[in-house]
């Protein structure tokens, strides 16, 4: 962060890597009020100058999150409340839009870039998780309008693309890592609480990851 010109009372929102590991096209860029915004994969890599704006806070609040997509899938947005919205990523201008309509006392907390027939991990605060599979989420004709249940959560702190081989990172506010398989979590197409992913004593999660893993050959 020594290079990264920050002003006073500035703080860091969101960490993303440079390059996609999948090879991604697209970062999806949303804020906290819903504003999403589709930055072509060249204009974010390594000669990015440190400092450079990529969102207005004015516009939308503050980053809340990203991820890469591959530039023809659906954009999943989902809120601090549980509730998500579903659209084709192709609806995005290039100037950015309202993803998400949010409601005054809620805010985003993740983005994710699943394909149509794909699968989204939920993480709740208490620990609790669960699969949500997009047949059973209803797309949106065009991005913008309020959100639908996609959890039964007080407050969702995370949701990550998950495929067969991925691995699922839960970390809590004392700094605890749990890693699990996302075979260990009942995928479901409807509104569910969740499975305990996350043994938690007087703790919270706080942040949510996943990686795959490559079957043995």
């Amino acid at each position: 962060l020594a290079r990264f010109p920050m002003r006073p009372g500035e703080r860091l929102a969101i960490v993303a890597t440079d390059t996609p590991v999948d090879g991604g096209a697209f970062l999806l860029l949303v804020t906290e009020r819903g504003q999403i915004r589709r930055i072509a994969r060249q204009y974010v890599g390594p000669s990015l100058q440190p400092g450079t704006v990529l969102c207005d806070p004015r516009d939308g609040g503050a980053p809340a999150a990203a991820c890469w997509s591959h530039g023809a899938g659906e954009v999943f947005i989902v809120t601090r409340s549980g509730l998500a919205i579903r659209f084709s990523e192709r609806q995005v201008p290039v100037r950015g839009c309202l993803g998400l309509r949010v409601n005054p006392d809620d805010r985003v907390v993740a983005v994710a870039a699943p394909a149509a027939d794909g699968g989204v991990f939920l993480l709740s605060q208490d620990g609790k998780g669960t699969v949500r599979l997009m047949p059973g989420f209803s797309a949106n004709k065009s991005p913008g309008s309020g959100g639908k249940v996609a959890i039964k959560a007080d407050v969702v702190v995370g949701a990550h693309v998950v495929d067969a081989q991925s691995d699922l990172f839960a970390i809590s506010r004392l700094g605890k890592v749990i890693r699990f398989q996302v075979s260990e979590v009942p995928a479901k197409e409807g509104v569910v609480q969740g499975v305990n992913c996350m043994a938690l004593r007087a703790d919270d999660c706080v942040a949510l990851t996943a990686g795959s893993v490559a079957p043995a050959a």
